[in-house]
């Protein structure tokens, strides 16, 4: 396989699952999506149930978004360098799309985690609104 191509193939394949990452940590922190062991974001500690997996999932799923549209718009630079024949470009720009994916997708991880204290995942607010993310006095 020419590098071009493979570069083009790698940029269109890491551009849709960048998106989709995007797209799964988001209907989770919805609640459409039931806990599984091999969807959403790494930790035992964020599967107790689905509750938990839903309010850590919608924590983490604004630097989600930045990670994937980042990494989307590097990955869809490389497709177009790679399209053009710019293999250098191509892979300079492939490699920051996997870097920022991977960082993003790591600090999210985190944000996911540092919300377990929250009092709304723990079962301390009564009302359930900051969970629901209904704010006082606002109907």
């Amino acid at each position: 396989m020419e590098p071009a191509v493979a570069l083009s193939l790698g940029s269109l394949l890491l551009m849709l699952g960048s998106l989709a990452i995007g797209i799964l940590v988001h209907l989770i922190g919805l609640g459409r999506i039931a806990p599984k062991l091999a969807l959403g974001l790494p930790g035992r500690r964020l599967r107790t149930d689905a509750r938990v997996y839903a309010g850590t999932h919608r924590a983490a799923t604004p630097l989600t978004w930045l990670t994937a549209a980042v990494a989307a718009v590097a990955a869809a630079g490389a497709l177009v360098a790679g399209a053009q024949g710019s293999t250098d470009e191509s892979a300079v720009l492939l490699a920051l799309a996997a870097i920022v994916l991977v960082v993003g997708l790591t600090l999210a991880t985190w944000r996911a985690h540092t919300a377990l204290g929250d009092d709304a995942l723990r079962g301390d607010d009564p009302d359930g609104d900051a969970l629901r993310g209904d704010r006082p006095g606002v109907r």
